[in-house]
């Protein structure tokens, strides 16, 4: 993975610490975010790098979906799906921002 990429996955951890998880939207009015409102968050020119695959922050999305996954057994799965499922806690998705950035 890209060391920029790298860079946005530890930013979007501390966004998460900071401002706390929510699931359903982006972003609460609280400030709280889901995986990708943090990811958003993070990356220095917000939502256009959904539209570059050679962006670092395309490239950190791309290597959340791989890491979930692994965890679930499929090829790929969306963060936004995955971050929004009932059973899913704060925990689990600290836990997968860590995998990722340690990929």
């Amino acid at each position: 993975m890209q060391s920029e990429a790298k860079k946005i996955l530890e930013d979007a951890y501390d966004i998460l610490e900071t401002r706390g998880w929510c699931q359903g939207t982006l972003r609460k009015a609280d400030g709280r975010v889901c995986l990708e409102g943090a990811v958003i968050a993070a990356c220095p020119d917000s939502l256009h790098w959904l539209m570059q695959a050679q962006h670092p922050g395309f490239a950190a999305w791309r290597t959340l979906g791989e890491v979930i996954g692994r965890e679930t057994g499929c090829a790929f799965m969306s963060p936004y799906l995955w971050n929004d499922a009932p059973e899913r806690t704060v925990e689990d998705v600290k836990l997968v921002l860590k995998k990722a950035i340690e990929s």
